[in-house]
C-alpha cells in the first residue's frame, strides 16, 4: 500500500539530487565570480567550484574552488594572471547573498600563481615610488634590473640603474637592491633606504590567507607561488 508513494518520493529525490549537482555548482559559480571582481579587482573572473553532494554549496562548504583572474590588482600591483586553488573551503553566503562579496570562514588548502610583468612592475614604481620616473624593467635569469631616472628633491635628476631581485617576507613582496649604478658606473648602493628595499604589494589584501614559498624571475615576467600550508 504504502511503497508506491515511497517509490515516488525515492525516485523524486534522486532526480533532485541529479539536478541539483548538474546545475547547482554553475549558478554558484558565477555568485562566487561577481563577488571575487572585487576581491581581486577585476572584471575578468571565471570560478569553477566542485562539492559532492552539490546541495552543500547552499550551506557554504566547498570541495574545491578553482579562481582565474586576468589583470587582477591586489594592494597596488596588476598581474596579468592569477590563479587560485582552494580545498576545502567555507564561505559565508549570507554575505555573498546579501552583499554579493566573497568572505571566507576558512580554508583548508590554499595555492596561488600569480604573474606580474616586466612592463607591469615598471608602472607601479614610476606611480608609486617617490622620485622615480621613466622606469624600464627587464626580467631574466632570476634577475630584475630597473633603469630609472631619479629625481633628487625636485631640483636635479640623473641616471639610475637597479639591479637586484624580488623577494619575499611572509605576505609581503619587496624589491631588493643588490647594485647601485649612476650613469652606468657601479657605485654601491647610495639609494639609501628608499631604493634600497622597495615594497611592492601585500598579499594580505587577498580574501584568503597565503604566504610566498617560492618567486620565480625570467622572459620578462615575475611568477609568485603561495600557499597557506605550515614550514
Amino acid at each position: 500500500m504504502w511503497k508506491r508513494p515511497i517509490l515516488i518520493v525515492a525516485g523524486f529525490l534522486a532526480v533532485l539530487a541529479v539536478v541539483s549537482q548538474l546545475i547547482l555548482p554553475s549558478v554558484v559559480a558565477k555568485m562566487v565570480a561577481h563577488g571575487m571582481t572585487q576581491a581581486v579587482g577585476s572584471e575578468q573572473v571565471a570560478v569553477d567550484v566542485k562539492t559532492v553532494p552539490a546541495a552543500a554549496m547552499l550551506a557554504g562548504r566547498f570541495d574545491k574552488i578553482v579562481v582565474k583572474a586576468n589583470q587582477a590588482k591586489v594592494d597596488k600591483m596588476t598581474f596579468s594572471e592569477l590563479e587560485a586553488v582552494l580545498q576545502k573551503a567555507q564561505l559565508d553566503m549570507n554575505t555573498l547573498l546579501m552583499q554579493r562579496k566573497v568572505q571566507f570562514v576558512s580554508v583548508q588548502n590554499a595555492d596561488l600563481k600569480a604573474t606580474v610583468t616586466a612592463d607591469e612592475l615598471a608602472r607601479y614604481l614610476n606611480q608609486n615610488v617617490k622620485g622615480i620616473r621613466n622606469a624600464v624593467v627587464t626580467v631574466a635569469d632570476g634577475k630584475v634590473k630597473v633603469s630609472t631616472t631619479y629625481s633628487l628633491v625636485g631640483i636635479a635628476s640623473v641616471a639610475i640603474t637597479l639591479e637586484g631581485k624580488i623577494a619575499a617576507k611572509g605576505q609581503k613582496l619587496e624589491f631588493v637592491t643588490d647594485r647601485f649604478l649612476l650613469n652606468n658606473v657601479l657605485v654601491g648602493n647610495i639609494g639609501g633606504g628608499l631604493l634600497t628595499n622597495i615594497s611592492l604589494v601585500d598579499l594580505k589584501k587577498l580574501p584568503f590567507g597565503v604566504s610566498v614559498r617560492d618567486v620565480v624571475m625570467d622572459q620578462g615576467k615575475i611568477t609568485i607561488f603561495a600557499d597557506n600550508l605550515s614550514r
